[in-house]
């Protein structure tokens, strides 16, 4: 499976003291400079990362000035989870450290959970979700 659906990557300078693990986290704009952070519950996603940020020469995440690559927010992205259970059709919505979870709360809408149902037993693991339907307020 594709990972993510026919979007082109952007680059983005990270909030400082933020680090991107892999894959599929969430990342939100933060408001005060051109820069991203982390998706929060309260935060309107602004794309699903495509890799770790950057590293210094001791090939430590930087947590000054480092970059990330993501892809904004459309279409199929596999996005890191909660760890849930998901079903098919159901709402997902931003938690912290920029995953999903089920429970709606005041938490942002992602999108529509499009899988075959699975239990997530490890957070941080990739579901499929359609973020079409993304908050954008």
């Amino acid at each position: 499976m594709v990972a993510f659906t026919g979007n082109d990557p952007r680059n983005a300078i990270l909030k400082d003291a933020n680090t991107v693990s892999g894959v599929g986290i969430l990342l939100a704009k933060d408001g005060t400079a051109n820069k991203v952070q982390l998706g929060a519950a309260s935060d309107v996603p602004l794309g699903v990362s495509a890799g770790e940020s950057s590293r210094d020469a001791d090939l430590v995440l930087e947590t000054t000035g480092a970059t990330c690559s993501f892809f904004p927010m459309g279409g199929v992205q596999m996005v890191a989870a909660l760890a849930e259970t998901y079903t098919t059709g159901q709402l997902v919505y931003l938690k912290g450290a920029g995953r999903v979870g089920g429970t709606a709360g005041s938490d942002k809408l992602v999108g529509v959970y499009v899988g075959d149902g699975e239990v997530v037993a490890t957070a941080g693991d990739l579901i499929p979700v359609n973020t079409t339907q993304c908050a954008t307020a």
